[in-house]
């Protein structure tokens, strides 16, 4: 139900002449007018954008750390640490065959870029439809993020989860442990 990115930073070139890559997972909001936008109004100095990597995998990104829900320090749950690859090749290569990512941010260069995730549908194999990413290009030159970013609402997907919570009570799921984005819901027998 939600739009799932991950976000990523090329640190400064190894002794071995790597440039590692930083990653963490963002639940909600990962298309370009969303994530996107909020990485490039927000986040787009090196400093400033290196800070993301230090709380883990997030349910969302805000306009500043604190306004972000980092997993491990806004939801008590166990800490998942950024993951290190050796390189940007080394990071894709992970990628290959994970549908459930939609969008890729990676700082590097001084500015935020974006990865879409793609599928084309086969006419004869085992497998019908297979996926890969697109090329990174500069997040502000993104189609989508040029046709919607002045219409952009922050945090859309995080209400419209929130709200199902609300749905839910409202249902009698008072006394089962639902676990929903934004809180929980209880169903009765």
């Amino acid at each position: 139900m939600s739009t799932r990115s991950n976000i990523a930073i090329q640190l400064p070139e190894d002794k071995d002449g790597n440039k590692k890559i930083k990653v963490i997972y963002v639940h909600s909001d990962g298309y370009p007018y969303g994530v996107g936008k909020c990485l490039v109004d927000h986040y787009n100095k090196r400093d400033v954008a290196e800070l993301l990597f230090n709380h883990g995998d997030a349910s969302y990104l805000g306009d500043t750390l604190d306004e972000c829900s980092f997993y491990g320090r806004d939801w008590k749950r166990d800490e998942e640490p950024a993951r290190t690859y050796r390189d940007e090749w080394m990071f894709m290569l992970s990628m290959r065959g994970d549908f459930m990512i939609e969008y890729i941010y990676l700082f590097k260069d001084n500015r935020w870029h974006v990865s879409t995730g793609n599928t084309v549908k086969l006419k004869d194999g085992y497998d019908d439809i297979v996926g890969y990413w697109t090329k990174f290009e500069p997040v502000i030159m993104n189609k989508e993020y040029i046709k919607y970013k002045d219409k952009h609402e922050k945090h859309a997907e995080v209400k419209m989860i929130s709200q199902i919570g609300e749905l839910l009570k409202s249902k009698g799921f008072e006394d089962d442990n639902i676990s929903i984005q934004g809180g929980s819901a209880k169903k009765s027998n």
